[in-house]
């Protein structure tokens, strides 16, 4: 691989988001020798093998993979610290993707910090936000769809809850009189593998309820979408943790269009609802999936999977952790208004790639499988 300067750190490299943007990186994305060196960080020990990276080192940037990386408790010297003894070559850092499913603004500060002291080169920071900025956590949600980052900011303690805004003050004022700049990238849902357990993984969780029914339930049973009808109606538009990656890896490479921005993203612009998405991620599994049965006796996605997770230990397939698999639960009852996205912003600064959601679905789920974490 051609030393190109670019270097690229992606902290939460073992999460949803995270995970992708090192698997872009690792695949040249978005051509090859735009970055020579990826760090990636994470806390949980993860070996190489088990991350399903790209692992052909001459064809691909040269990656360090670094654990027991941990910011929770951390103070800027610290932080510094642990980066300057633990990644090589941080001084060459020109590119950092800040993942972490913790997304504190005290972390943010003092890893900021700390790689101002140490990143002399240093260009381009992305972070996530989320829908959460449009009150997708409020009953019923506050704005009218599509959503467009103009909108906001919510009123009283509904904002009050929402870090985006801190953490973009924070990246304003540590990179005021420098070289390097900075925005966000805001999805709704993300559909995406983990290689080794998440808290808040949708795709997880259902691959493992879906997998699991149609073990125990036999091909061709029907399985109910796990919520109400109004959820199953609603329209919105998920995001693959591809087409996140992707931007996010443009919008670093293109500061002079996106400084100090947020920017929407979605897997395609057009909305879809549960009615359309749910039989077809049903078929993937050999199940026909149908509409919401609502009422007592019903068990959710977590307690199915809790009543026959003998199943799978008995299939020798070892499932994908999902710490937070009862909130999970709650996507297909609170999110039962429409909450779509308009893609405008992004395409209009120069980002028009789209990916169909089905195939953003089915990929995550051939990943699940060929990691034994679901029915083959």
């Amino acid at each position: 691989m051609v030393e190109t300067g670019k270097h690229a750190i992606v902290f939460g490299a073992s999460g949803n988001i995270g995970w992708a943007v090192v698997d872009q990186l690792l695949s040249n994305y978005p051509s090859q020798e735009t970055f020579s060196k990826v760090t990636a960080l994470i806390n949980r020990p993860l070996s190489l093998k088990d991350s399903f990276w790209p692992d052909e080192p001459s064809a691909r940037p040269e990656l360090q993979l670094v654990s027991g990386i941990n910011l929770i408790d951390g103070t800027v010297e610290s932080i510094r610290e642990l980066l300057r003894s633990e990644v090589r070559g941080i001084e060459q850092v020109t590119h950092i993707f800040y993942f972490e499913l913790k997304v504190m603004c005290k972390m943010l500060k003092c890893a900021i910090d700390g790689f101002n002291q140490l990143v002399p080169k240093l260009e381009f920071v992305v972070f996530p936000s989320g829908t959460k900025s449009y009150g997708i956590h409020i009953p019923g949600g506050v704005f009218k769809p599509p959503y467009t980052e103009s909108m906001g900011p919510l009123a009283g303690t509904a904002q009050s809850i929402i870090n985006y805004p801190s953490m973009r003050e924070i990246l304003k004022h540590a990179s005021a009189g420098t070289q390097w700049t900075w925005c966000d990238i805001c999805p709704d849902a993300v559909i995406g593998f983990v290689p080794n357990g998440s808290a808040f993984n949708l795709t997880a969780h259902w691959a493992t309820y879906l997998s699991l029914y149609a073990l125990v339930e036999g091909k061709g049973a029907k399985v109910p979408f796990p919520g109400t009808t109004k959820a199953y109606n609603s329209l919105y538009n998920e995001a693959s943790s591809e087409i996140i990656a992707k931007c996010s890896i443009w919008a670093a490479l293109h500061p002079a269009k996106t400084s100090g921005q947020t920017f929407n993203i979605a897997d395609q612009a057009k909305p879809e609802s549960m009615r359309e998405r749910w039989p077809t991620l049903a078929a993937y599994f050999g199940l026909e999936g149908t509409g919401p049965a609502e009422g007592d006796g019903v068990l959710k996605p977590s307690e199915y999977i809790a009543k026959h997770r003998g199943v799978f230990e008995k299939n020798g397939i070892k499932s994908s952790p999902v710490f937070q698999g009862d909130f999970l639960d709650s996507y297909g009852y609170y999110l039962d208004f429409d909450r779509h996205m308009s893609l405008e912003k992004i395409k209009m600064a120069g980002f028009t790639e789209e990916l169909d959601p089905n195939g953003s679905w089915f990929k995550a789920f051939d990943r699940y499988k060929r990691a034994g974490m679901i029915a083959g």
